[in-house]
């Protein structure tokens, strides 16, 4: 009977772990939905900040700083984006992993990289693997402000005006679909001139659209740039956050698939056990009442 007593409460564990993590699975289900029409609702507002940038541009090169590309990078920065909770599968590991490995890329070419960590997890992974951390971020959470994220570029925007760093990377986890989530670098600073698939057609829009800029586009880009590099930034948190919620909800369904998988296997194994006792004690008695007769 201890042995059925062991699988029962085995069975009962296992019965409060699934309704956590079910529980844990629908909470981020919902969290998910609304970061991922936080990441829907900014891109419209993304490409007409493009379209604009690129008409002011009139597809020339652009003298700003924040474009000009540095003959020789010596120090770099880099942030990276990670989660302050775990329970969410690979995703804090794939984007720990990639900042790893370009941080020893940038120290075999003899470049010092400075590491801006975002989130307790990627915190605690780099101090056990001792891997220096010259700032720390523990505020930012699934649902990142603008305020944030331009606190963030403002700092990489000075230091690279300074020539402090001479480029700013960003591992984080990209949102490609609501199935498709990678962890990439992106380059923040300098600025890079997105590729077009078809410069055919972009040249002939460019050529039918004629645009009156008041005061000149100079003086527009001096502001424009600056705020295109925070809104930037705040995409990609937008879209770590997407991420973050979308792997939260696969791993804590795979949790739960599996322990109902574990739930029906020690019910079978408690009921076979059970049945294999009460079996036992029948042909017990049967073998008393015949010793008797």
């Amino acid at each position: 009977m201890a042995g059925l007593k062991d699988i029962k409460k085995k069975i009962t564990s296992i019965s409060n772990t699934r309704k956590i993590t079910r529980t844990m699975e629908m909470v981020a289900a919902a969290k998910s939905k609304q970061t991922i029409d936080r990441v829907e609702a900014s891109t419209p507002y993304s490409n007409k900040l493009r379209e604009l940038l690129d008409s002011l541009t009139g597809g020339q090169n652009v003298d700003h700083f924040l474009v000009r590309e540095r003959e020789k990078v010596e120090r770099s920065a880099l942030l990276v984006v990670t989660a302050n909770r775990g329970l969410c599968g690979g995703y804090n590991t794939n984007v720990a992993n990639l900042a790893e490995k370009w941080i020893r890329a940038e120290q075999a070419e003899g470049r010092e990289a400075r590491v801006l960590m975002v989130g307790k997890k990627g915190i605690s992974r780099f101090r056990f693997r001792k891997v220096g951390v010259d700032e720390k971020r523990t505020d930012i959470e699934d649902k990142p402000s603008f305020s944030q994220a331009a606190e963030i570029a403002e700092g990489f925007i000075e230091s690279f005006r300074k020539a402090e760093v001479d480029r700013v990377m960003v591992a984080v986890t990209r949102y490609h679909s609501a199935t498709v989530q990678k962890a990439d670098l992106f380059q923040l600073l300098p600025i890079v001139p997105p590729e077009t698939a078809d410069d055919a057609v972009e040249e002939a829009a460019r050529q039918t659209t004629d645009f009156i800029f008041e005061p000149d586009p100079v003086r527009i880009l001096e502001e424009l740039l600056p705020f295109s590099v925070k809104h930037t930034l705040y995409r990609l948190l937008l879209e770590a956050a997407a991420g973050e919620q979308i792997a939260r909800r696969v791993a804590m369904k795979l949790a739960t698939d599996n322990a109902g998988e574990l739930t029906r296997f020690y019910t079978g194994k408690y009921n076979r056990e059970r049945q294999a006792s009460i079996t036992q004690q029948i042909m017990e008695i049967v073998g008393g009442a015949e010793a008797l007769d």
